[in-house]
């Protein structure tokens, strides 16, 4: 429903009690999201691991305005294969995976690349 769409798709594999998750999405994604909202880029979070009142909390503490799957527990982990969080995958706007696992400024670095390149 999300990727091969024509956009550069980051989907955010994230837990409320994940310190690392929050650090993420309040850091790399929330700059990535003000930079390329609107601009061929959409990032999705994708709730694991986590209780449905505790991630819809964290959501509006968080202030996170990109789309959220909710409450998917084990079968995102499942379907990608991690074991660990935050987990986030680049998705090419074909819906081919261009990175797995990449966080903080190598995030950042290989979304600017492919924001550049569809220019």
């Amino acid at each position: 429903d999300y990727v091969g769409k024509g956009q550069v798709v980051v989907v955010d594999f994230w837990a409320s009690w994940c310190s690392p998750c929050r650090r993420e999405i309040s850091g790399t994604l929330m700059e990535m999201h003000k930079k390329y909202d609107g601009k061929g880029l959409k990032i999705l979070g994708v709730a694991c691991w986590d209780k449905l009142e505790d991630t819809k909390k964290a959501i509006e503490e968080l202030q996170i305005p990109w789309e959220q799957i909710l409450d998917t527990q084990y079968i995102a982990s499942d379907a990608y294969g991690f074991n660990a969080i935050p987990h986030i995958i680049v998705f090419s706007a074909d819906g081919t995976i261009l990175s797995r696992g990449l966080q903080g400024e190598e995030l950042m670095a290989k979304v600017d690349e492919l924001m550049a390149e569809k220019k």
